[in-house]
């Protein structure tokens, strides 16, 4: 008898119903862990304010896949709380409120070269998306944020304009 013919036999005497009837196939729990993972990363990353009632939420700014962020408002009251999440995930962008107090923005300190990327906006929901890197250092896309009747709920967006960016936008139109 060979080596490995007395060393199969010792396995089977000493491990034989084991190795002879293979136990049924578990089914790997990994890609249920990483759904779940998945699931808790996404509603940690979607941050909403939400007012008593079924009232829709003031804002959402939600981190993609990608490293992009989907920012929605729906109300001023969601400008402060959005603005933190933005900063938190370095976009160079500010949502501020729009109002007729406003001044209009001074064109000398917006940002005309073309080495930036406007948000993407999403026309169903009115939600702009972003990522890191698509405005420069030193440059920030202002978000306006309406309450007027008849507005919608989009947002509005400038191109860059020179940090220190204003605190509000001038409110146009009806």
């Amino acid at each position: 008898m060979t080596f490995k013919e007395n060393l199969l036999d010792d396995l089977m005497r000493e491990h034989g119903p084991a190795v002879a009837e293979p136990e049924p196939s578990k089914r790997s729990t990994r890609p249920l862990l990483v759904a779940a993972g998945t699931l808790a990363v996404a509603g940690v990353a979607t941050v909403a304010i939400t007012t008593s009632g079924s009232a829709p939420e003031a804002y959402a700014v939600t981190k993609n896949a990608d490293g992009s962020v989907t920012v929605t408002i729906k109300d001023i009251k969601g400008v402060a709380p959005a603005n933190a999440k933005l900063r938190e995930y370095g976009i160079h962008a500010k949502a501020v409120p729009m109002s007729r107090e406003c001044p209009p923005l001074d064109e000398s300190k917006m940002k005309i070269a073309e080495d930036y990327k406007l948000p993407r906006q999403n026309e169903a929901d009115g939600s702009v998306t972003m990522s890191p890197g698509d405005v420069p250092d030193g440059w920030t896309i202002l978000l306006g944020v309406s309450n007027l009747p008849n507005r919608g709920t989009g947002l509005g967006y400038t191109g860059p304009h020179r940090d220190p960016a204003p605190d509000c936008l001038d409110e146009v139109g009806d």
